[in-house]
């Protein structure tokens, strides 16, 4: 339906009410960000939609950069990192990648950074993922001091969406 332009907008406008209320409703709180499995809200018909919700309630917005065709578009009051990488996953997970990402950031001069990653300890539902075993590396990398110093060296600080 996305390839062929022909989305249901005002039903995913009403989905995304709808799970926000029920988020509230779970968790006494609004949600910390607004993201979606696999960036389907990042789909050129959909991230207008999202892009409003989350400017009009003050909530963070997760922004792959890369497939904003236009920044100008964005609303004025969006809360969101100014970068955004996906590339600590899959076989690049070590220190060395991690690394390369924050310099690669700090070289485009943006002041605060979205790593995605998806570390876990292994129970009987992560182990139905194909993602399994990866995100005992990604926990290990993450959780490493060496790591920690390297990042409080480049003089980032680990943060929330909370922050921005």
């Amino acid at each position: 339906m996305a390839e062929e332009d022909t989305l249901p907008l005002d039903e995913i406008a009403h989905e995304l009410a709808c799970q926000y209320q029920r988020f509230i409703e779970l968790f006494g709180r609004e949600p910390t960000h607004l993201d979606s499995h696999h960036h389907v809200h990042m789909f050129p018909q959909i991230f207008p939609i999202v892009a409003r919700f989350a400017a009009q309630r003050g909530i963070a917005l997760r922004i792959d950069r890369q497939t904003v065709l236009n920044a100008d578009d964005l609303p004025s009051d969006l809360r969101s990192t100014q970068g955004f990488s996906s590339e600590f996953y899959g076989e690049e997970i070590a220190e060395a990648c991690f690394l390369r990402i924050l310099d690669a950031s700090a070289h485009r001069g943006e002041a605060s950074l979205e790593v995605m990653c998806h570390p876990a300890f292994v129970d009987n539902i992560i182990r139905q993922s194909a993602y399994c075993y990866p995100r005992l590396t990604e926990l290990d990398v993450l959780t490493s001091a060496s790591l920690k110093a390297a990042i409080a060296e480049r003089g980032y600080r680990p943060g929330s969406f909370l922050d921005i």
